[in-house]
């Protein structure tokens, strides 16, 4: 007894440990009806649906305001907390791509595209987030110091820190595009046509919750415990959907959205294998629906060409109008695709979340195609410039 009383007090208190750590709680419940989900989002950051299961975060807070609409659920070990992840503090150890990079080899690896490359890459810093971590793109273009008449695409990852799939395939794809350029046609004729921006880590804090060393313990929210995938305005819930204000990366994301021109862009996420596409937020559809399940099949189709049978395959064969699988304010990609015309997509990549590193030349083979694909619908369709009788672009309103 003495001896069972002791084990039960070992697994308390690492379980107490994890979360402390964490500063969020993951768990799971059940619900009867979709339509609870609208006043539970509210309350708690949603992750996933499942035939009346859901799984989700919460602060300490969060979690007691649930209890008190009389759900029953389980607590869950944190996503980041499975597995003690390979790190790498040099370029070139993350370049073998089977490693997580620190948050210093990161910023390193970055700013040596630049170097290695700087007729083709620059390094933009967009802002910081709350602990001070730079918020950087890689903008990669032909004439990259040239602001030339090309359609801009963007990619980025990793808004929610535990999420590192895409974290380390955006690193590796900027690494494709520029070393690939002259010598791979499809690649030359993307970089020469396009200015492509990328942004492999949207949440440093985040992933980088347990220190610069290492992505074990990372959290979904930032370091003020804010989801930021919930923190944009939101068409149809206002400025502030989550209560929150803006978050510094936030407010750097919508400042730079703001000054480009974005016209297709993809938000990589993890927990499920799934494109998920507009609206979040809206049982309405898009105007261009048909389009947007188009291009998400293109994607999921590719994807399970060159992957084993079961991936990217479940929910429509591989994708989900973003409604239909759970309803969430204040994400991003409504913002982008309602205030600045961007035709952006939610990419989940990967049904674990933090996988052990050495699986993730797998889901760069799985998914490269598809994510030069996708990028390369910006060149279709019509474009150019507007100008006056002066060539002079006339003054115009979005209506």
């Amino acid at each position: 007894r003495e001896l069972l009383s002791t084990l039960l007090l070992i697994a308390f208190v690492t379980i107490a440990a994890t979360q402390a750590s964490a500063e969020e709680y993951y768990f799971t419940f059940k619900v009867s009806e979709p339509k609870e989900l609208e006043s539970i989002t509210g309350v708690v950051s949603i992750d996933n649906v499942q035939n009346g299961t859901v799984w989700a975060y919460a602060t300490e807070a969060e979690l007691a305001e649930f209890e008190r609409m009389g759900y029953v659920y389980e607590l869950l070990p944190h996503p980041s907390s499975l597995f003690e992840p390979v790190m790498s503090d040099f370029v070139k150890g993350v370049k073998a791509w089977d490693v997580y990079p620190t948050y210093d080899a990161y910023v390193d690896m970055m700013y040596q595209f630049a170097a290695d490359y700087p007729d083709l890459c620059e390094i933009v810093n967009i802002g910081y987030s709350v602990n001070g971590r730079a918020l950087l793109f890689a903008r990669i273009s032909d004439n990259v110091a040239i602001d030339e008449n090309e359609p801009e695409v963007m990619y980025s990852s990793t808004m929610h820190g535990d999420e590192t799939v895409g974290y380390v395939l955006m690193l590796r794809l900027i690494d494709s595009l520029l070393s690939a350029y002259g010598t791979d046609p499809r690649i030359t004729n993307m970089v020469d046509n396009m200015e492509i921006w990328i942004n492999p880590l949207a949440n440093p804090d985040g992933t980088y919750a347990s220190g610069n060393h290492t992505v074990s313990g990372a959290t979904r929210r930032n370091a003020n415990s804010v989801d930021l995938n919930r923190n944009f305005p939101d068409p149809w819930n206002g400025q502030h959907p989550d209560g929150n204000a803006w978050q510094p990366e936030t407010v750097a994301m919508m400042n730079i959205a703001q000054q480009q021109s974005w016209v297709i862009s993809a938000n990589h996420h993890g927990g499920a294998e799934v494109v998920n596409y507009p609206w979040d937020n809206t049982v309405t559809r898009h105007a261009d629906d048909n389009w947007w399940q188009y291009i998400s099949h293109l994607y999921a189709d590719t994807a399970q060409t060159y992957s084993p049978s079961g991936y990217m395959s479940g929910f429509n064969d591989g994708i989900t109008n973003g409604y239909d699988w759970y309803v969430a304010p204040g994400c991003r990609q409504d913002y982008m695709n309602y205030w600045h015309g961007c035709r952006e997509a939610t990419l989940e990549l990967s049904n674990t979340k933090l996988p052990s590193a050495s699986q993730l030349p797998s889901y760069w083979e799985y998914n490269k195609r598809s994510l030069l694909t996708w990028l390369e619908h910006a060149m279709y369709g019509i474009r150019g410039i507007v100008t006056d009788s002066a060539s002079t672009p006339p003054k115009a309103r979005a209506k």
